[in-house]
């Protein structure tokens, strides 16, 4: 199982942004020194009064610290956005990462983004299918022409083409049932939310392969992917000192906008911090750290593990000594 970092851009209303930039470049470097085998990067916009660093600038930034690790979005939010920009910006990126992108794409769920874009939110789903069948055509032909009811283009190619051939994977991320349908047939592999439960989330695997194997598909050994919200200390109390609280910062913007809607079971917004963290993340000590990923690799059949070890208004020093600690104790048993 590879292992990578989720690494939260979001900050607190009252946060110094340059500074957190700056700490999001030694985060970076810790990160890689650490041994992680990717790095990862969400997108929202009008998050205010709390401020987010735009995905696709913070992704080429970054680029340059990250040695050989992966480099990915976890999501982008695609049926806001023109699909020949998107083909062209994520090839650059490819290149700039020496071939190592990951274009990771979902729906969002944010009325905010999609009243203010001007994109009719009801027909998302169809949209965002002609835009992944779009987006391969552009990454992998000339003279591509395409006729559909949203994306239309005829007889184009881009320049420059990504450096992978025949081009980036594109991972589709999803959380309610129709949404991991759609993974398992257009997507490369499935990135399952970090807000769903535990149980839940294993159903759902059972349902992406069930439909992979509905329509004549393999079984996908690496389609698989697990975001967990996960903090590491010394003992499970320094854990939740440490860590929970700025969990519960972010879970509180996520719920303001709707993120609980779109997954199945309890969606855990009006659970107290003890009974969110339960099923959902991983606050403890490096053996229980172990055992849960483990648990993730074994159970859900994940290839690849997407942890989030830093949140809104966490101080930096909180956040080394996670990654520092994760690195040394938990990452050489869960591989």
């Amino acid at each position: 199982m590879d292992v990578g970092v989720f690494l939260g851009t979001q900050h607190l209303p009252d946060a110094n942004i340059r500074q957190e930039f700056e700490n999001h470049l030694v985060q970076t470097r810790a990160i890689r020194d650490a041994g992680f085998d990717a790095l990862w990067l969400a997108q929202h916009y009008l998050t205010y009064p709390d401020q987010f660093l735009q995905t696709t600038p913070m992704m080429a930034r970054l680029a340059a610290e990250t040695g050989d690790m992966t480099l990915g979005t976890n999501i982008f939010v695609l049926p806001l956005h023109n699909i020949i920009d998107v083909a062209e910006q994520y090839a650059t990126l490819d290149i700039i990462t020496g071939g190592k992108l990951i274009f990771g794409a979902a729906l969002g769920y944010r009325d905010i983004e999609y009243n203010n874009f001007g994109v009719d939110r009801k027909r998302r789903a169809k949209l965002f299918d002609e835009q992944i069948d779009a987006l391969k055509l552009l990454w992998e032909e000339d003279n591509a022409t395409f006729e559909g009811e949203f994306v239309k283009f005829e007889n184009i190619s881009i320049r420059p083409r990504p450096l992978q051939r025949p081009r980036p994977p594109i991972w589709l991320g999803a959380a309610a049932d129709p949404a991991i349908k759609r993974a398992a047939i257009k997507g490369d592999a499935w990135i399952a939310t970090s807000v769903t439960q535990y149980d839940a989330v294993k159903e759902q695997v059972g349902l992406y392969h069930q439909v992979r194997k509905d329509a004549g598909l393999p079984r996908h050994p690496e389609g698989i992917t697990k975001c967990v919200e996960l903090y590491c200390a010394p003992t499970k109390a320094e854990a939740m000192e440490m860590g929970a609280p700025f969990m519960a910062n972010k879970y509180k913007a996520y719920y303001s906008w709707g993120m609980g809607k779109n997954v199945p079971g309890v969606s855990g917004e009006d659970l107290p911090l003890e009974e969110l963290i339960k099923g959902r993340f991983v606050v403890g000590d490096p053996e229980e750290c172990i055992a849960e990923c483990q648990r993730h690799r074994d159970e859900l059949e994940c290839s690849h593990l997407l942890v989030r070890m830093n949140f809104p208004g966490m101080p930096l020093e909180n956040v080394l000594k996670g990654i520092k600690l994760f690195g040394e104790e938990v990452l050489p048993h869960i591989r």
